[in-house]
């Protein structure tokens, strides 16, 4: 599993990093055009705006996994542990269900607009929405491992820099 999960999270990092390069290439040259040509890129706005949904929808649960999320547990914290273990199934529990309806309403939207078409990148607007689909998904996943099954558990950024102060 755990060059599977490498190769995953490798996956996904590539897919935003490309992303962001390429919202920046994109706006760069919406300004180049704009203010040195004289001549706007009319679509360019909108490529931008549907990479930076797909951008979430994949790196949500790369984020979760890596403790980015905000959460408030000053009270959960303060439990004994076998209630603490219990609060975050019973959390966890709750976030898949509301991913579940987030996936079935977000399908169901997805496929309502598949005949629209966005107006300057004449695509399907079903390749725009489904984006909610697959953040909820994929969010899913990163919850039921790490919380139910313990697995996919990746250091935050601050455990890695304890770490590395500890070690001096």
């Amino acid at each position: 599993m755990s060059k599977l999960w490498r190769a995953y999270t490798g996956a996904i990092e590539a897919f935003c990093c490309v992303g962001i390069a390429a919202v920046l290439i994109v706006a760069v040259l919406q300004v180049y055009f704009r203010y040195v040509v004289g001549s706007s890129l009319y679509w360019s706005e909108e490529l931008m705006r549907y990479l930076m949904l797909w951008i979430v929808a994949a790196g949500a649960g790369i984020s979760y996994s890596r403790g980015q999320f905000l959460g408030m547990r000053l009270v959960v914290e303060k439990l004994p542990p076998a209630l603490r273990r219990g609060a975050d199934i019973l959390s966890a529990a709750l976030v898949l269900i509301f991913l579940a309806v987030i996936m079935w309403y977000g399908f169901i939207f997805s496929w309502g607009t598949r005949l629209q078409m966005a107006t300057a990148l004449n695509i399907s607007m079903f390749w725009v929405h489904i984006s909610i689909v697959v953040a909820s998904a994929l969010l899913a996943i990163h919850v039921a491992l790490n919380e139910l099954f313990g697995i996919a558990k990746e250091p935050s950024a601050e455990a890695h820099a304890m770490g590395a102060e500890e070690a001096l």
